[in-house]
């Protein structure tokens, strides 16, 4: 992404697939399905190119799927519990996807971030967004010794400046009685 001067290069983006390129998986995402159309959890399998695959809901079920990624399903878990959720594609598909995902968080608490280029020109900036649902308590550390505490109702925006261009790991955790803890690899460069 550019922005300002700024490139932002996720490491879990989804990858560009070519005739020499393999298709893959890159990674899986959370979000609450409306309850107006039954509720549950939607997941989404990120990547690119037409992926056979098992999804392992991590509650005792899975699916077998195929489809052009990015793929979304929807799920209903019957505990409010964490589950590990799986995707392994068949082969010539690459790229195993692994994510927790708390289902009390769903319903008030966090389970996304992302993140954009800055509007400062002079040092790398993002801009920070943490998704979720309800009023919460979110500690952010963005990987470079620095960390902030925000709180509002969900979802909350943050600016932050890296003193140093590099790869960092940004991380945002709610605070009880909210729920989630979610990470992503970003790399700043100008």
């Amino acid at each position: 992404m550019r922005g300002s001067g700024i490139i932002l290069s996720f490491v879990f983006a989804s990858a560009v697939v070519t005739a020499a390129q393999a298709p893959r998986i890159t990674r899986i995402e959370f979000r609450p399905a409306p309850e107006d159309e039954g509720g549950g959890v939607i997941i989404s399998l990120l990547g690119a190119g037409q992926c056979s695959y098992t999804m392992d809901y991590g509650d005792g079920t899975s699916e077998r799927r195929s489809a052009e990624l990015p793929d979304e399903m929807r799920h209903a878990y019957r505990a409010d519990n964490e589950y590990s959720v799986v995707a392994t594609p068949d082969p010539p598909c690459e790229g195993t996807a692994r994510a927790r995902i708390d289902i009390r968080a769903i319903r008030q608490g966090i389970w996304r971030l992302t993140v954009v280029p800055g509007p400062s020109t002079e040092q790398p900036e993002i801009v920070a967004t943490v998704e979720g649902r309800g009023d919460c308590a979110v500690g952010l550390d963005f990987g470079d010794g620095k960390q902030q505490r925000v709180e509002g109702t969900l979802p909350l925006k943050v600016t932050h400046a890296y003193e140093k261009e590099g790869a960092y790991e940004l991380r945002a955790v709610a605070e009880a009685p909210c729920r989630g803890d979610v990470r992503l690899q970003v790399e700043v460069r100008r």
